[in-house]
């Protein structure tokens, strides 16, 4: 009997850490939560048509949203898949290859998130069309009242118009 008891015990214990723990970021005041979408995200394609063989710039810029800060480390980081007779993708990222120094925690959010700008090769043999290609968009970023951090991974689509 003492083992379904001591059993018992921890169950409660343990589910009163889960409740504990979601108390806090429930009763937290909107402005601390996190929030649906942390960042605005912006992609262009330059030049708007590309030749078959050419290549094209794809640009990310991200907006963090009013109090959000978007992080330097890890990298913000855009990944665009390959596509068979399109193009053979590729990835960029900006940002910070290790976090700062404990002492300049500061240090490791952007004012201004920098664009990130990936060069596309157009398959010779790809065909004259519009073609949206499959990308992928991460970043960590941080809520300003709470403290609160964490990933964000967002798939977009890269209209690429080959002519």
């Amino acid at each position: 009997m003492l083992g379904v008891n001591r059993l018992r015990h921890w169950q409660a214990a343990l589910a009163g850490i889960v409740v504990s723990a979601a108390i806090p970021l429930a009763a937290a005041p909107p402005e601390a939560r996190p929030p649906a979408e942390p960042a605005k995200i912006r992609i262009s394609v330059s030049p708007a048509g590309v030749a078959r063989g050419g290549r094209a710039e794809v640009t990310l810029e991200l907006t963090a949203a009013s109090g959000v800060k978007i992080n330097r480390y890890p990298k913000v980081k855009l990944s665009v898949a390959a596509r068979a007779g399109v193009t053979s993708g590729g990835e960029a990222a900006v940002g910070n290859a290790a976090p700062p120094p404990l002492d300049q925690v500061n240090a490791n959010y952007f004012d201004d998130v920098d664009p990130v700008r990936l060069g596309l090769t157009v398959d010779p043999a790809a065909s004259p069309a519009r073609h949206e290609l499959d990308a992928t968009v991460t970043y960590f970023y941080c809520v300003t009242a709470s403290g609160f951090c964490a990933p964000s991974r967002s798939s977009v689509k890269i209209p690429l118009e080959v002519r």
